[in-house]
């Protein structure tokens, strides 16, 4: 038991590259996970892509809806 406890413990190089870095609130506001393993840089990085990603799918969202308007 007490091996199974130490693997789950330690994350593969896989794990820390799909770790969510960064998420959004409630209000929309980008969040950085201060507890992740990634660099300042790559969160900065990560922060950045999800806020133009989040920018662009609701740009989209809008002209979808008021294509015909």
């Amino acid at each position: 038991m007490a091996k199974v406890a130490k693997a789950k413990s330690t994350l593969s190089a896989h794990e820390k590259s799909i770790e969510q870095v960064v998420s959004f609130d409630k209000e929309g506001n980008v969040v950085v996970n201060k507890e992740s393993s990634a660099s300042n840089k790559l969160m900065a990085r990560r922060a950045i892509e999800a806020h133009l990603e989040r920018k662009n799918l609701e740009k989209d969202l809008t002209e979808y809806y008021f294509e015909g308007v």
